[in-house]
């Protein structure tokens, strides 16, 4: 174990300062646009310095919280599997029932997050090949 794990972790227990909003509609593939959710999903975890466990490797790749050692870092460990455990309940909590279902929370919140983006992002090109105005449409840009 490290000196610092106990004395100054460098990943601290996180509390959310904010509540996903009621009024805003849950993330649904049949209905939304994963994009636009997407972007209120990081401004929401930005407010508890949550963003960087999903967000950062797109940007910067170095500043992405990746799960620590167990072994070496256990109280930095503790509290990465707390504020991971913390984002995949908002991502659930900001999803429709439907996209509830097969959602997977068991490993890391980017991963959880990138399995649904890639869901949605699947259903758009299903969605897209089978419209033929929207074909239409794209092929006279």
């Amino acid at each position: 174990m490290l000196s610092t794990d106990t004395s100054y972790p460098r990943i601290r227990l996180a509390k959310l300062n904010a509540h996903w909003p009621a009024a805003e509609p849950p993330f649904d593939r049949a209905t939304g646009e994963f994009s636009k959710w997407s972007t209120k999903l990081e401004i929401f975890l930005q407010q508890s310095g949550l963003n960087r466990y999903i967000f950062a490797s797109e940007r910067n790749p170095s500043r992405l919280i990746t799960q620590p050692n167990e072994t070496m870092e256990p109280n930095v460990y503790a509290n990465w599997l707390s504020n991971n455990d913390l984002i995949i309940g908002v991502i659930c909590a900001a999803v429709s029932e439907a996209e509830q279902e097969g959602l997977e929370t068991d490993g890391s919140a980017k991963e959880c997050y990138d399995a649904l983006k890639a869901r949605a992002q699947r259903e758009g090109q299903i969605k897209l090949s089978f419209d033929p105005i929207l074909q239409i449409e794209y092929i006279f840009r």
